[in-house]
């Protein structure tokens, strides 16, 4: 059963505030949700994250040194909702082992799409939050996403993703998803830095869902441990992993595409055609 939407969301025209929850770990306790913002009911969306709240390995982390930050996208089976999340660094066990926190954020479909607020936006406001309220809970203030300017005009999806990946890449990725939805692909974006690959992820997520109405799918922006892999659809990584015949790896400088076109989409081919020459025609957010 779908666990019940949250009825956050709402905006001021400046301001956009979305439920969200905090889980890592809490000394004497282990891994557990920390902080939850007021009246919301985490637990009805753990299913969505069981199993891979933090789905990275501990050597990600095992220096201070090493930084963690990572985004996973999961969307609700009603697709009005989409669960973004970002993994960071947690505070050391009782053994002084590494561990990691998960702050997740419930955020409309519908805000998103419109083009109001971006997934970048979104992660920018719960990095911050994270930073002022490292010790925050056990209940918390909803998160507030500040809005596009009107002066921007309408958001145009996608724009500068020919910066992250070539058109034969991003046209192949949206032919393998439009002939099976459910297929499970890694973008491999070779030397690569973390931050180039959280925002090939935004970019791919946004012109794929908004843009051309595609499926919304599952999405890492790293390779997660091997047991978590298959939690997911959609993995942006720096090099390959251990994967079954399910996956398929896909190059980011890909130099033709490898896949011969889905027959009457051409609609979605015209949008990636324009999104990557940067074309007036580019699509406005609907």
């Amino acid at each position: 059963m779908a666990p019940a939407e949250s009825d956050r969301g709402a905006t001021d025209g400046d301001i956009v505030e979305f439920d969200h929850w905090i889980y890592g770990v809490v000394p004497g306790v282990g891994y557990t949700t920390k902080a939850v913002s007021h009246g919301l009911d985490a637990g009805l969306y753990d299913p969505y994250l069981r199993g891979h709240y933090t789905p990275i390995r501990a050597a990600a982390a095992q220096t201070a040194e090493d930084e963690v930050d990572l985004h996973m996208i999961h969307p609700l089976r009603t697709g009005r909702e989409l669960l973004l999340s970002r993994i960071s660094r947690g505070i050391p066990d009782e053994a002084g082992r590494p561990t990691f926190t998960n702050h997740t954020v419930i955020a409309r479909t519908d805000v998103l799409r419109s083009g109001q607020i971006t997934l970048e936006a979104v992660y920018r406001s719960v990095k911050e939050f994270d930073r002022r309220a490292a010790d925050v809970g056990p209940e918390m203030p909803l998160l507030k996403v500040p809005a596009r300017p009107e002066a921007e005009g309408r958001l145009r999806f996608g724009d500068g993703i020919h910066k992250h990946l070539t058109f034969p890449a991003i046209e192949s990725l949206a032919t393998r998803i439009m002939t099976d939805p459910n297929s499970r692909t890694l973008l491999l974006c070779r030397n690569t830095t973390a931050e180039a690959r959280k925002a090939t992820l935004n970019l791919v997520y946004e012109l794929l869902a908004w843009g051309c109405g595609l499926p919304l799918m599952t999405a890492i922006s790293e390779a997660p441990r091997s047991s978590a892999l298959n939690f997911f659809n959609f993995v942006v990584a720096p090099r390959g992993v251990r994967a079954d015949s399910t996956w398929a790896i896909l190059e980011s400088a890909l130099s033709e595409s490898v896949l011969p076109r889905v027959l009457d989409r051409d609609e979605v081919y015209q949008v990636l055609t324009a999104t990557v020459r940067q074309s007036a025609d580019l699509p406005l957010a609907r």
